[in-house]
């Protein structure tokens, strides 16, 4: 059974996060489309839990109890350190690992080492892209039925990446190659709704098989098998 009042709280605190600026109680309840009334009755909690502070002008951010939070999950998660020492692997190599999920149309990143930067800077990005334009999105929607897939999309949208669904389909690794030359590679992290997968690769047929093998077991590192 749902609990709306504590969805609703989700639903707040996944928007504060999402705008990047605070926001008031009228913008949170139009954008949620719940009542002001309700609205404020959720901040208040949220305000006594910390997860959320207000300002002068009485709106609404993030507080120290939701970073507090943050960072005890991201500790003590065994995703994230299977992730860091993948990572770390990695190193300063001009290759970047990516890890998303799917949000609706979107795909968005949880880790993003953007070739080579520091593992510091690939925590948290939490960039968003349309999911018909990542090969990690066309790996995680191949596992959808078709008809999943034109609800989500659109059949205009499916069209145009059908022969990337089958490809996704039939290889454990799904590799795409971009019209300037740059491969990307993504297989799905086995337990999860997640994929993993490298991109800026150029080279041999012999490498990138080699880098197919190091992909599948990075994500089955990841999921603890």
């Amino acid at each position: 059974m749902l609990l709306r009042s504590v969805h609703d709280a989700f639903r707040c605190l996944n928007l504060l996060a999402s705008l990047g600026a605070p926001a008031g109680i009228r913008e949170i309840g139009r954008q949620l489309a719940l009542d002001s009334a309700k609205v404020t009755r959720l901040m208040q909690t949220l305000l006594a839990l910390e997860m959320v502070q207000r300002n002068e002008k009485r709106k609404y951010s993030l507080g120290p109890g939701i970073h507090r939070f943050s960072a005890q999950v991201i500790h003590n998660s065994a995703f994230y350190k299977a992730v860091l020492e993948t990572l770390e692997e990695v190193g300063n190599q001009p290759v970047s690992i990516v890890v998303g999920i799917l949000s609706g149309k979107e795909v968005v990143y949880l880790i993003h080492t953007r070739q080579g930067k520091s593992v510091a800077r690939a925590i948290g990005n939490y960039d968003s892209y349309p999911v018909v334009d990542s090969v990690i999105g066309i790996k995680l929607l191949a596992a959808r039925s078709d008809e999943e897939i034109i609800d989500l999309i659109g059949i205009h949208d499916f069209q145009l990446i059908r022969a990337d669904i089958d490809a996704a389909r039939r290889h454990q690794v799904l590799v795409k190659a971009w019209p300037d030359g740059e491969y990307r590679m993504a297989c799905i992290i086995p337990g999860m709704q997640a994929a993993i997968a490298l991109s800026n690769l150029s080279g041999e047929k012999l490498e990138l098989e080699a880098l197919k093998a190091f992909l599948v077991s990075a994500a089955q590192k990841i999921s603890g098998g």
